[in-house]
């Protein structure tokens, strides 16, 4: 154990308090921020802690630590340091960001961080306000260098995402002479929503069995195709439910994943949170649809908004027509988009890779920072290996 350096209760470092509710009719466009779960959401005419602060989740979104420097009001889907205890709040900031939080979570539904769980954990810090200085001075010069690269790579990363949305606009707003408005029932031999009759939806002697079962989130997560499933249907399942063939191009309609589409690489089940188009093959091609729905995806998404619950239905579609060109058209388009998703998704799988690599390299020198181990040439080390995995 280094001279100076002691073991600790992260609660004898800091304590972290709640935030404040404030309703959102009472807000106030201001000068201070309002800081939730996400971070800065807006600001607001009055502060209720005097920065500098450092602020982490507590209910909904866990992990993300923000440092403030400013006076600023916690929302009560927030925590915040409270007292520092007269250690320096970046270093606190750093301390804070070597930990995984998410782990110290819990309930079923929405992920919550119970501030008494994290402040019984051990650390090991410098007690010198003077060292914890030096430290921080090494992390913000070597952070500065990798979030500078991780900033290039997400650029690179959300310019892969706008050459696919520019590719399918060229696409489908340059129609030509030949091509129909139609709507998805004029393109479908089948056309409706999923079915899960039984209630609770989660008995579990319905699962079990030989059936796929997809939900919503299966779409979301899966890249034009769906081609693996974590959930299956029995025989009971499947007698409260529908079989629907492989090619069924799926629509979620509910929740976090409304509006996304992918289709069917096996016959399965789904419920109705789903809509589901078995394509006239005489008509349209599968993937053509499914492209196609990604293109118009925001439109589709726009016309669930005005409820409690996001969502949009059969009735949204009733008089929604896409453009449709000859099926052998649709077939040389599908073909070319398919080639192009598979150029982005290769690009967004490196650049996805570059970005966990540097931030796994943000946690090893975390580590080294409160092993006592951070010297002065780290900072330098850290630049060149994160300029290295950006370049590479």
């Amino acid at each position: 154990m280094r001279k100076d350096w002691v073991i600790k209760e992260l609660g004898d470092v800091c304590t972290l308090q709640r935030g404040f509710d404030l309703p959102k009719r009472l807000r106030q466009q201001g000068e201070y921020p309002l800081m939730s779960s996400s971070g800065c959401i807006d600001t607001h005419v009055e502060a209720k802690v005097a920065g500098p602060g450092v602020v982490t989740g507590r209910s909904g979104s866990i992990g993300s630590i923000f440092f403030i420097e400013e006076d600023f009001w916690p929302l009560n889907t927030a925590l915040y340091v409270k007292d520092f205890h007269g250690n320096d709040p970046r270093f606190v900031f750093y301390l804070l960001n070597k930990f995984d939080l998410t782990r110290f979570s819990s309930g079923a539904g929405v992920p919550t961080l119970n501030r008494n769980h994290v402040h019984g954990e051990l650390v090991y810090v410098p007690t010198r306000v003077a060292e914890q200085k030096r430290i921080v001075a090494i992390l913000d010069e070597a952070f500065e260098g990798i979030d500078g690269a991780i900033a290039n790579t997400e650029k690179n990363l959300a310019n892969t995402h706008e050459l696919f949305e520019s590719y399918l606009n060229v696409i489908f707003t340059r129609k030509g002479d030949d091509w129909r408005d139609l709507t998805l029932q004029e393109i479908s031999i089948k056309f409706g929503r999923g079915k899960s009759k039984h209630r609770p939806r989660g008995d579990k002697k319905l699962y079990g069995g030989k059936y796929p079962l997809i939900q919503t989130g299966d779409i979301g997560n899966s890249k034009h195709r769906i081609t693996d499933y974590s959930q299956t249907y029995n025989e009971s399942g499947l007698a409260q439910s529908e079989l629907w063939p492989r090619g069924t191009v799926c629509i979620a309609i509910v929740g976090a994943n409304i509006a996304e589409t992918a289709i069917l690489g096996f016959d399965a089940c789904f419920p109705d949170s789903v809509i589901g188009i078995v394509v006239d093959n005489d008509i349209a091609s599968s993937d053509y649809v499914e492209y196609l729905l990604q293109f118009f995806k925001s439109e589709i998404k726009a016309k669930g908004k005005g409820t409690a619950r996001e969502n949009i239905n059969m009735g949204t579609f009733a008089n929604q027509k896409f453009p449709f060109p000859t099926l052998e058209t649709q077939k040389v388009i599908a073909c070319q988009l398919d080639e192009l998703s598979c150029q982005a998704g290769r690009l967004e799988d490196l650049y996805q890779q570059k970005i966990a690599a540097l931030n796994e390299l943000k946690q090893s020198i975390l580590q080294k920072a409160f092993s006592g181990d951070l010297t002065a040439n780290t900072a330098a080390q850290a630049s060149n290996v994160a300029q290295e995995v950006a370049a590479a």
